[in-house]
């Protein structure tokens, strides 16, 4: 395909379009006395126009919550899966106990040698976190959680409300 000369005044353009919409362009060039390409310059004018308008960064902002949302929803199913999984194995070994006592003991002194569980609560509006610096290894000053999700936490700073990777934050202490 040639490409157009930019610098002339006028293009030639040729575009095949449905028959109703063609029907719907006749019926209001009889209604408005324009000419077809009168009218369809009219329009790819409005819609050029409603383009450079357009906010893009909300767009992008709306991707961003979507794809936050969607990570969650995905990090809850994984977590519930786990914890399914350790239920079942947990539920399996207590049956396997019952039925073969002799394995008992052995099970016993394995559970005595492993390390407990720690108890992770999840951030809560309320507490206290340090931020770490972007692109250093130290952390600002102790800020005061005000809104959390799955992924990020939000904090109250001197000049406003700022929101962090929770991976990014440093538990420091809870108010209740």
């Amino acid at each position: 395909m040639k490409r157009p000369e930019i610098d002339s005044d006028n293009h030639r353009l040729t575009v095949e379009i449905s028959s109703e919409i063609y029907i719907k362009l006749l019926e209001i060039v009889k209604k408005t006395g324009k000419t077809e390409s009168e009218l369809i310059i009219q329009g790819l004018e409005r819609t050029l126009d409603k383009f450079e308008q357009f906010d893009y960064k909300n767009v992008q902002q709306d991707r961003f919550m979507d794809l936050e949302i969607s990570l969650e929803k995905k990090l809850k199913q994984y977590v519930e899966t786990l914890i399914n999984d350790r239920f079942a194995s947990a539920e399996f070994r207590e049956r396997s106990r019952k039925s073969h006592p002799e394995q008992d003991r052995t099970s016993q002194e394995k559970a005595k040698n492993s390390l407990p569980i720690p108890t992770i609560r999840p951030l809560q509006i309320g507490d206290r976190v340090l931020v770490l610096e972007p692109d250093s290894a130290y952390y600002m000053a102790k800020l005061l959680v005000v809104r959390t999700s799955l992924i990020r936490a939000t904090v109250a700073t001197e000049t406003g409300e700022m929101t962090f990777l929770k991976r990014d934050l440093r538990f420091v202490e809870s108010t209740q």
